[in-house]
């Protein structure tokens, strides 16, 4: 390349080796083909700019071609030396964090000298059901039926999918469960490690298919079981129950069933705690005196003090939800609400009308 490095990424002559790291970094984010698709514009400026790092990150190499201008290099100070090759990057570290920071994955270096993604290839055998869920059965606990479908072991070839358990060597991964699909052109060849379509991961395949399964090792089963909900659950709590997930070579998935608490219009739930509101007449708020708060199907005595006064909150300890992972219960915290008659009786009204004519009692009616 004839186009002067430093001019390539943007530094000075002086910059130091992190300036010369973070425009790299920089640069590759923005001009790497995979964030480029079909540019050549992009593909020709990201070989550039990572031959251009290459050179300049490598202290030998950059005093060289300060001195030179040269872009051969050798073991002997580059005399007799071979020209930049893109199929062996001395110490390109750097570019395993680009590709992390573009394709979130760790990255290493293929047999074929490109790169390839270290994705997990293992298939997730796991089921996930919602459950709802009302806050009394949170409260006190409950059991609920579910209905679902999955692909259970197939019990002829125990999962295997072969006839009589043997298994070869899958022609399309060799054994190792894997494929490699191309990605990206040109000078960089990218390869991404997915699961073989063709042994699904295993790496072997059945010698003669099993006739009950047709050689995939699981069978469709629709199953009617009921899940244990404890007391305390709360939405997004994940109910496991083992080996009743799908089924893939021999090896079961678990079944989690995810809750789901439906919104109770009189009750809410933060935490531990349930919050709800009372009303209360105003010689109780006023003198004091106890009532009663009904919650689900217990029923809990509350003290109201002399001069409460609307939207006071009181706590009943203990009286909350169940802790799901420790014991005890959370609190009841209820919310005074003043309740005011509509209609009186002529008995009422003149006991009103008589304590409003006491002056020293007006402020009460001013709060």
């Amino acid at each position: 390349m004839s186009e002067d490095y430093y001019k390539v990424l943007g530094v000075d002559k002086t910059a130091s080796q992190d300036e010369i790291r973070a425009k790299f970094r920089e640069l590759a984010k923005k001009y790497h083909p995979d964030v480029n698709a079909g540019s050549k514009e992009a593909e020709q400026k990201f070989k550039e700019i990572a031959e251009a790092y290459e050179v300049l990150s490598d202290p030998k190499k950059r005093q060289q071609y300060d001195a030179t201008g040269s872009t051969t290099f050798g073991d002997a100070g580059g005399a007799g030396g071979s020209s930049f090759n893109w199929e062996n990057f001395s110490h390109f570290d750097d570019i395993n964090d680009i590709f992390n920071t573009i394709f979130g994955g760790g990255f290493g270096r293929s047999n074929s000298g490109g790169f390839y993604g270290g994705y997990n290839t293992q298939p997730d055998l796991d089921i996930y059901i919602k459950v709802n869920v009302t806050l009394e059965d949170a409260y006190y606990g409950a059991s609920k039926p579910i209905k679902f479908r999955r692909n259970a072991m197939c019990e002829a070839c125990n999962g295997s999918g072969a006839e009589g358990g043997v298994l070869i060597t899958c022609p399309t991964c060799h054994g190792t469960g894997q494929e490699r699909i191309s990605r990206g052109q040109g000078f960089f060849n990218f390869v991404q490690v997915v699961v073989c379509r063709t042994c699904n991961g295993r790496g072997k395949i059945p010698k003669t298919p099993c006739r009950t399964c047709a050689g995939k090792g699981y069978v469709p089963k629709i199953e009617n079981i009921s899940i244990n909900v404890p007391k305390g659950v709360d939405t997004n709590t994940r109910l496991r129950t083992q080996k009743l997930g799908n089924s893939l070579g021999g090896v079961t998935g678990d079944l989690y069933a995810v809750v789901y608490i439906q919104p109770n219009p009189n009750i809410k739930r933060t935490g531990d705690n349930l919050y709800l509101k009372e009303a209360i007449d105003f010689p109780t708020a006023a003198l004091g005196g106890t009532i009663e708060i009904p919650l689900f199907r217990e029923k809990f005595t509350l003290n109201i003090p002399p001069g409460s006064q609307p939207d006071d909150v009181l706590r009943i300890k203990g009286a909350g939800m169940p802790r799901l992972t420790s014991r005890g219960s959370g609190d009841l915290l209820v919310v005074l609400k003043l309740q005011v008659p509509k209609h009186l009786t002529s008995r009422e009204k003149e006991l009103i009308e008589d304590l409003k004519s006491e002056p020293v009692k007006k402020s009460w009616f001013h709060i």
